[in-house]
């Protein structure tokens, strides 16, 4: 994981790899607020280090902090070159801040490194579906299963007429108020999110997002509304299937889904959506 050694480095080395000891569990430990904090005290100690600048980015990225992660991971990529994992974590915090250029360099440039990088073929997969080159995806993604499947298990797919009847299935159990609420709200399903609908935003979406609301929220609604754009909820049916591996399971995510979204059309914030069980 650790980068090619430089013998010219003026840092310890072993204080480097101990600092990398003491935070890298952190990160497995889904601890990342601390292992971001642990990095920036890292750094105030060692200068430089391109484990250090490492850490951080991907502490960041997992707290959703896309842009910070890119500038933490450039520095790290400066730092080592040839560093493929490092590579390969830049490559996605640029798929996760939506520059897909960028993300297919640093991806061929991780993969010239060390093809073996089951991440990066996934990636691969993710950045040529989204240009609508499925053959392409279809190998890439095949080779992402072959190198770690238990990481990237084959997704369950569903003929996109049955995935929007479960979820219009998902509505029509709903409360009657509810439901009525909903009676203006459109269902799209999408193969991914389109690019406009991740920049819309600022930051980007994250375009493994599985759906997304786009209107006001019932709180937000008034009789002044009435010129406003009809609210739209939409699923993004490949996300989706990678996220199961049966229909029970792909059933159960189109449901969490659409109630997720739907909440949000109701004003409840994450925490709210937590305590249903919705987050």
């Amino acid at each position: 994981m650790s980068p090619p050694r430089d013998e010219e480095r003026p840092v310890s080395e072993e204080r480097v790899e101990e600092l990398w000891e003491e935070i890298w569990p952190l990160l497995e430990a889904g601890k990342s607020e601390e292992a971001a904090a642990a990095a920036l005290r890292a750094m105030a100690e060692v200068e430089d280090a391109p484990e250090l600048h490492y850490l951080l980015g991907v502490s960041l990225m997992d707290m959703d902090q896309v842009s910070a992660a890119v500038r933490e991971l450039e520095r790290s990529v400066e730092l080592a070159d040839d560093w493929a994992e490092s590579r390969s974590a830049l490559a996605w915090a640029f798929f996760r801040n939506c520059l897909f250029d960028e993300a297919r360099e640093q991806a061929a440039r991780a993969l010239d490194l060390k093809p073996t990088l089951s991440e990066i073929h996934q990636l691969e997969g993710l950045l040529a579906e989204r240009a609508g080159d499925e053959d392409r995806a279809l190998i890439a993604f095949a080779e992402a299963r072959r190198l770690a499947p238990d990481r990237y298990p084959d997704p369950y797919k569903m003929d996109a007429d049955e995935f929007l009847q479960i979820a219009k299935e998902t509505v029509a159990e709903l409360d009657d108020p509810i439901r009525r609420a909903l009676d203006a709200t459109g269902f799209f399903v999408q193969p991914v999110p389109a690019d406009d609908l991740l920049t819309a935003e600022e930051p980007p979406l994250d375009p493994q997002l599985l759906g997304l609301f786009v209107g006001q929220s019932l709180l937000d609604q008034s009789l002044q509304d009435s010129g406003a754009m009809p609210n739209t909820l939409y699923l993004f049916q490949n996300n989706l299937e990678r996220a199961a591996t049966s229909r029970a399971e792909l059933v159960e995510e189109i449901r969490i889904t659409v109630l997720h979204e739907i909440g949000h059309h109701l004003g409840w914030d994450e925490d709210d959506l937590e305590e249903r069980g919705l987050a």
